[in-house]
């Protein structure tokens, strides 16, 4: 009996520790619905604030995984031209305020240990005046331990963080 609730509760854990799980966005300042409906990207940036340590060829890999997600999740958000007919463009900016790999060596040794964290502002701007029409704070960590922790590495957490930045677009949040 005691090994069935032990298996469970590892379960759970492993479920929901996963390093390419969705964390649902926070709206500071949401999107108006009727501009939701209709809202198509034209450009996907990054950007770090001061201080933190995340290198340009990272940025363009967490750009590209973003695109991809946002095309997975709402087809039609993505436009090729600003001016695509019909609609009215926005940017999408990302502005990374933590970008921590983390230490696999203490994640292994023990859960919570050499936490890996990824938090960003995500800022949808009007792409005609540059007007922020909607700002959102996406936040991903993984502290999971042993061998699962230790193997995991920022790649991985990068994927969930893209699906969360793209949930901004989609609303999708699971």
């Amino acid at each position: 009996m005691m090994s069935r609730i032990t298996l469970a509760l590892f379960a759970v854990l492993m479920l929901s520790a996963c390093a390419d799980s969705l964390a649902p966005p926070v709206a500071v300042q949401a999107l108006a619905t009727d501009k939701k409906k209709e809202l198509r990207i034209s450009d996907v940036s990054a950007e770090a604030s001061p201080g933190v340590p995340i290198a340009p060829f990272e940025m363009d890999r967490i750009v590209q995984r973003i695109k991809i997600e946002i095309g997975s999740q709402a087809p039609n958000a993505l436009v090729n031209s600003p001016a695509a007919e019909g609609t009215q463009p926005v940017r999408m900016r990302v502005v990374f305020t933590q970008y921590d790999r983390g230490n696999s060596f203490a994640r292994f040794m023990l859960a919570g240990l050499g936490q890996i964290h990824i938090d960003a502002d995500v800022l949808l701007m009007d792409g005609i005046n540059g007007e922020v029409v909607g700002r959102y704070k996406v936040s991903k960590d993984f502290s999971f331990g042993g061998v699962y922790g230790g193997s995991t590495k920022i790649e991985d957490v990068e994927v969930g963080f893209a699906k969360s930045v793209a949930a901004v677009v989609s609303g999708k949040t699971s």
